[in-house]
């Protein structure tokens, strides 16, 4: 993989093409109950984009380690990442002589397990939050804390907004479409960052 990524460059049009709903939208407050409903769909619309970009990034990333580690033998960093999460989730299940048994005798198929129990934690995944951006990006060797703090908080911040958008009615709301553009203009400036760890990770060989 090599940033910026097919998944960045989808995330930029599906963005711009969300813009598309704010027509008609005034930029420093919403004078009708149109205008705040249009705004609202716009926030769904860019957090739908923002949390698909993460979770298919991510597992990109997972499915590449994989194939690398099968026609090469090379264990990568987000490889041993993947692994790793499947070892911390399994302690309470298994002893720790076991999984390394395991581990040893068939590391293709413990990665397989490993990815397959990964993929279900994105497929589940339903959101941007801290919680979620760790979950989705630490088990392939992404700190997003180490990565970018700021993008870290903005995303958190932009998924709280969805989420109070998503799960509780309301017409009138203090967003503007100012503000809200501002934000994601940050994000969309910033978020390559991830894009960027991610392929690092996928190229840093384990020895």
């Amino acid at each position: 993989m090599k940033s910026p990524t097919p998944h960045y460059r989808t995330l930029i049009r599906s963005l711009n093409k969300a813009k598309l709903i704010t027509g008609g939208i005034n930029m420093l407050g919403c004078q009708t109950d149109l205008q705040h409903l249009k705004l609202q769909s716009y926030i769904l619309l860019c957090h739908a984009a923002l949390e698909q970009y993460v979770e298919d990034l991510g597992l990109d990333a997972a499915l590449k380690s994989r194939e690398i580690f099968s026609s090469t033998g090379i264990l990568t960093k987000t490889l041993v990442a993947l692994i790793s999460s499947k070892l911390v989730n399994e302690l309470s299940e298994k002893s720790k002589s076991k999984i390394s048994s395991e581990l040893v005798s068939n590391i293709d198929e413990f990665s397989k397990e490993a990815f397959n129990r990964y993929r279900s934690v994105v497929q589940s995944n339903n959101g941007i939050t801290d919680r979620d951006q760790d979950k989705i990006l630490m088990p392939i060797g992404v700190d997003p804390l180490s990565v970018d703090v700021v993008l870290r908080s903005n995303l958190n911040s932009f998924g709280q907004k969805r989420g109070d958008v998503a799960h509780k009615f309301k017409v009138k709301r203090n967003d503007t479409l100012t503000s809200v553009q501002t934000d994601l203009a940050t994000i969309k400036e910033s978020i390559v960052a991830y894009d960027e760890a991610v392929c690092m990770a996928l190229r840093m060989r384990m020895r």
